[in-house]
């Protein structure tokens, strides 16, 4: 494993992170839509759902994006990599 797919992949682990927030916001504007109907302000309910409507694509990546990064091959090339990285260092 090279420095740029470590890179590579920390920047995968970051964008699996802003994806679960981003998606996590969307079940929130959901609830808080819900509690807004639910106390007849129809207006707001609708301002939630339709601004939480964009955030329904950010449950797709997190998936395929920790599928990617947990693969038992990729997890042991990385700590083969860091292994060799931490033995080069100290000699």
């Amino acid at each position: 494993m090279t420095t740029s797919k470590v890179f590579l992949r920390n920047v995968l682990g970051l964008l699996l992170i802003m994806s679960a927030v981003l998606a996590g916001l969307y079940i929130l504007l959901d609830i808080l839509a819900l509690f807004a109907y639910i106390n007849h302000e129809d207006i707001i309910a609708g301002l939630f759902i339709h601004d939480s409507f964009y955030l329904l694509f950010f449950f797709i990546p997190p998936y395929f994006i920790g599928k990617y990064i947990n693969r038992p091959d990729t997890i042991k090339e990385l700590e083969d990599y860091l292994l060799q990285k931490s033995k080069t260092e100290h000699y």
